[in-house]
């Protein structure tokens, strides 16, 4: 095989108007988010999507109604826990009662991170 033959593989045909030949450039792609929000649908992504609600819950950057509703829901709830400890003397029971109280202590950091982006925000 000659080395003309050889080149005429890689090239187009000579026979094939300039006018029809066409280059097709993509379009330009968008960066990824670095805050890309994670799936829930697998583990890790659950964690994170928890982690994520959890850090924006305690920084103070979740609405007034999420926070009263937690308030009332899982205040509710250790009211129930406390209630049930007290009356039945059980120490057994303070093991989920302090589990129970981890969300408060969230919704108390981030009650008071919102009350005081309120008070930073009046003094400007």
């Amino acid at each position: 095989m000659n080395n003309k033959d050889e080149f005429n593989r890689f090239l187009p045909d000579e026979s094939l108007d300039p006018d029809k030949l066409s280059i097709g450039i993509p379009a330009e792609q968008t960066p990824l988010n670095p805050d890309r929000i994670p799936s829930g649908f697998d583990p890790m992504g659950e964690i994170q999507l928890r982690g994520r609600a959890y850090r924006s819950l305690a920084g103070g950057q979740a609405p007034w109604w999420v926070l009263i509703s937690g308030w009332v829901i899982f205040g509710g709830f250790v009211w129930i826990m406390v209630r049930l400890t007290v009356l039945s003397s059980s120490f057994v029971l303070l093991i989920p009662l302090a589990i129970a109280t981890i969300p408060l202590f969230i919704l108390l950091k981030g009650t008071k991170a919102k009350l005081a982006s309120q008070r930073h925000r009046r003094r400007r």
